[in-house]
């Protein structure tokens, strides 16, 4: 079992999980749990894996009426979370982060089942601190986050990306471009504040013009905004307001600009992609500018703090970027040789170990 999701962050490095426990043993029932509201509703059944939610939401940045709405449900997640467990008797329940992480694997550990968590970011959050003391196995991404857990228990993996996040096979797939190709995206639900530095740097990017192509994953809140912008700059732009096949895009890009999550930055490495890494600043303990240290100090990327980031500074970053192709290339050198390939694989063997099947 498979609990948690919400946004692509947590959902697809259950995937890329769920893909390796197949491979393993192809007769592995695996049953996702998360909430209508996230990311998972209307992915997994199309990755071809069963989905039941239950009914839980976030105590952050909520009024106090609306948080004690959230308190009050929680016995109606941790039944609903119970009613799921006795019916598919899961040999290992595994929290990947979200919102339904927390009920569900705080209830298998009530009864009696083998749980663990996987931790993305390098700062944990507070659910999975606290679910860190209870379950048999904590898989963490980054070696800051192992401080926060018992060591015995703790073990680094990184972050798990999905198969098609190889270059090998993401490259079968990129046509052929000439053209200096920048990849745009905040996340899978966009980033306002990165679409708007964006629009702000076309200005001074106009004597690139007919040698730039952007790849622009808006969100949808944007997306007719930004899609005009590009249409009255002259630009060529592929402007979506979700890409499901982000394999591609990543493949086609000479370089990204993005948010600092550990899934992106995992998926960074695992393409071998120089970036300019814009960490979300009111991410839970800072976590994102944590995450992107392990980048920025290996030279794999270049860091812009959310407040400095204008149109202006931007179009310089990518004059100066775009013109040193040498540079690109050793940060995408950097960024391949963080990379993590085989972390599903190495999270799932340690699961078979904590059921006593290794």
């Amino acid at each position: 079992m498979l609990a948690g999701g919400g946004t692509g962050g947590h959902l697809f490095p259950a995937l890329a999980l769920a893909e390796a426990f197949r491979d393993r043993d192809p007769g592995s029932e695996i049953l996702f749990v998360g909430s209508r509201q996230g990311l998972e509703a209307s992915i997994v059944a199309r990755e071809g894996y069963r989905l039941s939610t239950i009914e839980v939401g976030s105590l952050q940045g909520k009024t106090f009426c609306r948080k004690l709405r959230e308190v009050i449900a929680i016995p109606r997640s941790l039944f609903q979370s119970w009613r799921l467990i006795h019916s598919f008797k899961p040999d290992l329940v595994l929290g990947v982060g979200g919102y339904a992480s927390g009920p569900v694997v705080l209830t298998a550990w009530a009864m009696g089942r083998r749980t663990a968590i996987h931790e993305q970011n390098a700062f944990p959050g507070l659910s999975n601190r606290i679910l860190g003391r209870f379950v048999d196995r904590v898989f963490i991404s980054f070696e800051a986050s192992a401080r926060h857990f018992a060591g015995r228990k703790t073990i680094l993996t990184g972050n798990p990306v999905r198969r098609r996040m190889r270059p090998k096979m993401a490259a079968q797939k990129a046509a052929p471009e000439s053209k200096f190709t920048l990849f745009i995206f905040g996340g899978s639900q966009g980033a306002h504040r990165l679409n708007r530095a964006m629009e702000e740097a076309l200005m001074d990017l106009r004597e690139m013009r007919g040698r730039l192509r952007i790849i622009h994953q808006t969100g949808g809140k944007d997306y007719a905004e930004v899609q005009k912008v590009y249409e009255r700059e002259g630009f060529e732009a592929e402007v979506y307001p979700f890409i499901y096949e982000m394999d591609r895009s990543y493949a086609a890009a000479d370089l990204v600009l993005c948010r600092a999550g550990a899934t992106t930055l995992f998926e960074l490495m695992a393409m071998g992609k120089p970036a300019i890494l814009v960490p979300y600043p009111y991410a839970a303990n800072d976590h994102q500018t944590l995450n992107a240290l392990t980048l920025v100090d290996a030279g794999a990327a270049v860091k812009v703090a959310d407040g400095e980031l204008t149109g202006k500074h931007l179009g310089e970053i990518l004059r100066q970027l775009s013109g040193n192709p040498g540079r690109l290339k050793r940060m995408g050198e950097q960024a391949a040789a963080l990379a993590k390939p085989r972390a599903a694989e190495e999270i799932v063997k340690h699961c078979y170990e904590a059921v006593g099947h290794g």
